[in-house]
């Protein structure tokens, strides 16, 4: 029982601590509004304040989150064929992306990388494509989901980073695309060159097609692992984890058109092993099917009972 409770207070404590440091990074990063720096000014206030590389990394990533704006007006123009696609890569020059306070994710990954690089935390930028709400299977050709993002070297290992994702108000959303796990980032990131998933064994891009696309919120509110879909002769089972005083409800529907999403009509609920179980009969299941997953709770302020919804939390197809 004291195991128990020593590893709870150590993880509430690194959570905690984590939070704390970041809130420490961002009153500094307040602190630069009143000074009016340069590019290499902004990396000496950074190495006078912080001695260690990654909280400066860190740094860097929420100064790009707080002051760098997505330029949804230059990728219109640049659609709609009205710049040149030279005259929307130089938009994207670091030293543009500074100057004006905004950029795509090309503009926000030079940007860090060349921050990296000023500190010398050896950096690249990492080009892909990235699957979202929108779209959950990446098309190689398709050009509208390109993505890129960042992968730093820390302590001899490489950790991912996305600086464009990372822009939210959100702490733990912030807090979730700096150094996002490999297994986790391959979730939504499809990286050109395999060496940039991270993974022992890196996915096909069939695989990464016919894996779950998942929320980052599902990790966020308690969840460690992705559910899984499992069968026998008679029934599919939704298996996930069964997080003690998990206050989030999880709800599962069925599609044959992957358009209107229905309830599914038998599912019993077994909970066994630290895991729930949705079992729900193979009959009602037609060959190509496709499913989603919904979480909420419902929660007091003072008197009045609020709802918490999120809805596409996980989508994923048989």
């Amino acid at each position: 029982m004291k195991k128990t409770i020593y590893i709870s207070f150590f993880i509430f404590f690194l959570v905690n601590s984590v939070f704390s440091q970041s809130d420490s990074i961002k009153t500094l990063i307040e602190k630069t509004n009143e000074l009016n720096l340069k590019m290499r000014g902004l990396t000496t206030y950074a190495e006078e304040n912080i001695k260690d590389k990654r909280e400066l990394a860190r740094f860097f990533y929420y100064w790009i989150a707080t002051n760098i704006k997505y330029d949804n007006k230059s990728l219109k123009e640049k659609d709609e064929g009205r710049i040149s696609l030279e005259e929307y890569s130089n938009r994207q020059n670091e030293y543009e992306v500074y100057k004006n306070r905004k950029g795509v994710c090309a503009g926000y990954s030079n940007l860090f990388k060349w921050f990296m690089d000023e500190i010398e935390i050896e950096a690249v930028k990492i080009s892909g494509h990235i699957r979202d709400e929108r779209n959950h299977f990446v098309e190689l050709n398709e050009k509208d989901f390109r993505h890129a993002w960042n992968a730093i070297k820390l302590n001899g290992e490489w950790i991912l980073i996305d600086t464009t994702w990372g822009t939210s108000n959100q702490k733990e959303t912030s807090e979730f695309y700096f150094d996002i796990k490999p297994e986790f980032s391959i979730i939504t990131h499809y990286p050109e060159n395999s060496k940039w998933q991270l993974l022992k064994k890196p996915l096909t891009l069939e695989e990464f097609n016919n894996s779950q696309f998942v929320k980052p919120i599902w990790f966020m509110v308690g969840f460690t692992e992705k559910p899984k879909l499992m069968t026998d002769k008679e029934f599919y089972y939704f298996i996930f984890q069964d997080i003690p005083n998990n206050k989030w409800s999880v709800s599962l529907k069925m599609s044959v058109d992957n358009i209107n999403f229905e309830p599914i009509n038998d599912i019993k609920i077994i909970e066994q092993d630290e895991l729930i179980y949705f079992r729900f009969s193979k009959t009602q299941v037609p060959k190509a099917a496709y499913f989603k997953v919904k979480i909420g709770k419902f929660e007091f302020n003072g008197n009045e009972l609020m709802k918490t919804e999120y809805k596409d939390v996980i989508n994923f197809k048989i």
